[in-house]
């Protein structure tokens, strides 16, 4: 060991930081899947590279120490927690090598002056040792909860739920290779929904949760998926599914359990943001929204959240989402007659208004009926309609 090594050693502590943070773009710059993780697990891929370039160091300058059972450990973690979070085991592997080639990098164009041609040579071999070794636990420990995963498909998909409803997916192509692993095929638009039993705090019942999905599959859309995932939230039981094309058999399961539900249609990226959405909803309904039904749709949750006045509400979606196919213009003289009964209350003030025949203002309504699938006589249908009503007036 010479004194350059020392200093050296040293003046690379200091500048760990810096270094870490160049090798976190590095990696970024060369492996997709790690441009877009979020800002948990970008912390994490920090820490990490602190933690791996700082015990590197310390085997580079102190040559009678080795990699030990705390280091092995160590890396048997990562690589279980990377199984778990569903990024590729290649990707991960590749990462530390991109590391590792960052910092013998950075070393040499910056600290060469300080050490000589064994003390070089030292750092390669310490690398390259130390990066079989952190090869070997973190493939070890990746298989070995892939081995636990796979063998437990329930609770597979259930994890793959949970990180779906917290934002931790990763990546698109870290999402396709964990489906593709526990057998799932997940289209690209989905139908997300949360349970609760009605009047109490208690779990829904195993019994119940196999019932709902069931019924969301018979309630599919023709053509889709049979695949359904579901997990359990304290006392709400939250379900993903294939876009569900009606709700009739699932109405009929809430009926019969005594359950609530609210049900939601999202892109894949959404699910984090639509489950905080569809699960407030939950709480916030008045109890005379479920008179007429079991499963709030998506409008009753995107106008709770705008009743709230929760942040991020976006007056256009509350709009479609309730007014559905009367947006359009080939639909305005439906839209008209609904709001001209809403407005007065009557079907036959609502006729002389638009100086239409009562039947014909009837006929609108009904019409209104069918492509909302909300009833205008019904107290929350009413809200909803015209709160959407004024929204697209508005805009």
């Amino acid at each position: 060991m010479t004194l350059g090594r020392d200093t050296a050693a040293l003046r690379i502590e200091r500048d760990l930081p810096a270094i870490v943070a160049v090798a976190v773009r590095d990696i970024a710059d060369v492996i997709p899947t790690y441009r877009t993780l979020s800002r948990e697990q970008a912390a994490d891929v920090e820490g990490i590279a602190f933690w791996s370039f700082r015990r590197l160091l310390q085997l580079w300058v102190s040559p009678d120490t080795a990699v030990d059972a705390a280091d092995h450990a160590h890396f048997r973690a990562v690589g279980s927690a990377r199984a778990y979070d569903g990024r590729p085991l290649s990707d991960v592997l590749r990462a530390y090598r991109v590391a590792v080639e960052s910092l013998l990098r950075h070393i040499g164009d910056t600290y060469l002056t300080d050490l000589d041609t064994t003390d070089v040579a030292d750092l390669g071999l310490v690398a390259l040792s130390a990066i079989d070794t952190v090869y070997e636990q973190i493939i070890s420990g990746w298989s070995d909860a892939r081995d636990h995963l796979t063998n437990d498909r329930g609770r597979a998909r259930a994890a793959l739920l949970d990180d779906l409803l917290v934002g931790r997916q990763s990546s698109p192509g870290a999402l396709a290779d964990r489906t593709r692993e526990l057998g799932l095929a997940l289209p690209a638009t989905v139908s997300l929904l949360a349970f609760v039993r009605a009047g109490d705090d208690g779990p829904v019942p195993d019994d119940d949760v196999e019932a709902l999905g069931a019924a969301l599959r018979v309630d599919a859309a023709p053509d889709a998926t049979t695949d359904v995932l579901t997990t359990r939230r304290d006392t709400t039981v939250v379900v993903l599914a294939a876009p569900v094309a009606r709700l009739d058999a699932l109405e009929d399961v809430c009926r019969r359990a005594d359950l609530r539900g609210s049900a939601a249609t999202c892109a894949l990226p959404d699910v984090a943001t639509t489950f905080r959405r569809v699960a407030r909803s939950l709480t916030a309904a008045p109890v005379h929204a479920f008179d007429k039904r079991a499963v709030l749709r998506d409008g009753d949750s995107h106008l709770l959240s705008l009743l709230a006045a929760q942040p991020g509400v976006d007056p256009i979606a509350v709009m479609t989402s309730i007014l559905g196919p009367l947006v359009d213009h080939s639909h305005r003289h439906v839209l008209d007659g609904l709001a001209a009964f809403i407005a007065t209350g009557t079907a036959t003030e609502a006729a002389a208004v638009l100086h239409l025949h009562p039947q014909t203002l009837r006929y609108r309504l009904r019409r209104a009926r069918e492509l909302t699938g909300l009833d205008p006589r019904h107290g929350w249908d009413r809200l909803a309609l015209d709160v959407a009503i004024h929204l697209r007036h508005l805009h």
